[in-house]
C-alpha cells in the first residue's frame, strides 16, 4: 500500500509541476515552523496576527502562495518557531488541483478549508483533509 502511495505521490508530482508549467504559477513559498509545546503555538498564532496586517499577506495566503512545513521540533527554547521567509499557510484555497501536501501545508488548528467551485481535490488530499478532520468548504460563485 505504501509503494502505491507512493507512486501516486510522483505521478501527481510530474502532473502538478506540467499545470504550473502550463499556467506559469510559481511554487509556493515554503516556511518552516517549531511547535514543540503550547506555549510556541500560542507565539506563532501571535506572530500570525501581527503580520495580517502586512500589506499583500492576506492575498498571499489566500492565493496559496505561503505555505507552512513543521520543523522537527528543537530542544532549545530560544529559537524563533518560525525559519526562513515570512509565509504562511491558507485556509482558502485558489487552485485548481488541490493536493495532499497542500492539505498537510494548512495550519494545525484548521478546521475548514474553502476552495473554489472549480477547484478538484485528489484523492489523497481527500482522504488527508478527512483524517484531519478538516471540512471542505466550496464557494458558490
Amino acid at each position: 500500500m505504501s509503494a502505491l502511495r507512493d507512486e501516486i505521490r510522483a505521478i501527481l508530482r510530474e502532473e502538478i509541476a506540467a499545470l504550473r508549467n502550463e499556467v506559469g504559477s510559481p511554487a509556493p513559498a515554503r516556511e518552516l515552523v517549531r511547535i514543540a509545546s503550547g506555549v510556541d503555538l500560542s507565539r506563532f498564532a501571535q506572530e500570525l496576527l501581527q503580520r495580517a496586517a502586512e500589506p499583500g499577506f492576506a492575498d498571499r495566503v489566500t492565493r496559496g502562495e505561503l505555505v507552512f512545513d513543521l520543523a522537527a521540533p528543537a530542544h532549545a527554547t530560544a529559537q524563533p518557531i518560525v525559519t526562513g521567509s515570512r509565509r504562511t499557510a491558507p485556509d482558502r484555497l485558489d487552485k485548481s488541483l488541490i493536493t495532499e501536501r497542500d492539505i498537510n501545508a494548512l495550519a494545525a488548528s484548521a478546521r475548514s478549508l474553502r476552495i473554489s467551485p472549480s477547484s478538484r481535490l485528489t484523492p489523497l488530499a481527500r482522504d488527508e483533509a478527512r483524517r484531519r478532520g478538516i471540512r471542505i468548504e466550496r464557494d458558490k460563485t
